[in-house]
């Protein structure tokens, strides 16, 4: 009951906004965690879809790249040196969230991420050097963070995925490689989910069409 109530009141975009962030219970699990551990080191399990790079929509005023009219209004596409913008722009709004991860990391735990279809960006090395770099990583905490495409088997015994394959709607086409060729620039070929996310939400923004 209430969830339903709160999805009457409110869209889907509005709880992308800071004030439905949870940084910082995620900030004090991985310092439960931690000291839970006592010493011991723990693999953190990012199930995908934890960056949403067809949400962003901003812009950058200076831009070393061609911005066609669609992409100014219903974000970039998803091209390299653009997710790599997008990429920096979550950042920048999670603060909190990175230097969480970074201090788990640091204690000597391991992060693993898994790609889903709304982070289809991490597909790109650039992408996930964006996000390296501003945990402040040294060489050998960096070796404590993996990315999968698609699946992670952990402990040798346990297969973790997103579960977008398993979804007419938002199934990669080639999860492993994604990438096409589109007017002389190579980038990722998205489900009709993201499309429909990026080119019919976006639109909406935070009109909730059931109740406004």
């Amino acid at each position: 009951v209430i969830r339903s109530t709160i999805f009457k009141k409110y869209s889907k975009n509005q709880f992308k906004t800071k004030e439905f962030f949870f940084d910082e219970a995620f900030a004090d699990f991985l310092i439960d965690l931690d000291k839970e551990a006592k010493a011991s080191p723990i693999e953190l399990v990012l199930n995908g879809d934890i960056f949403d790079f067809d949400s962003v929509t901003q812009i950058p005023k200076d831009a070393i790249f061609d911005i066609c009219w669609l992409e100014r209004r219903r974000g970039l596409y998803p091209q390299e040196d653009k997710m790599i913008f997008q990429m920096e722009k979550i950042l920048e709004d999670h603060e909190v969230w990175i230097h969480a991860l970074a201090f788990f990391i640091k204690k000597g735990h391991r992060a693993v991420f898994i790609i889903g279809n709304h982070d289809l960006g991490l597909h790109f090395p650039s992408v996930q050097r964006s996000l390296i770099d501003k945990m402040k990583l040294n060489e050998k905490e960096q070796e404590r963070v993996q990315v999968n495409e698609w699946f992670y088997i952990s402990n040798f015994d346990t297969l973790i995925e997103h579960g977008n394959q398993h979804d007419p709607y938002c199934v990669c086409q080639d999860p492993v490689n994604p990438f096409i060729r589109r007017y002389n620039k190579v980038e990722l070929r998205l489900p009709f989910g993201n499309l429909a996310c990026r080119y019919m939400l976006n639109g909406i923004g935070f009109v909730n069409p059931h109740v406004d």
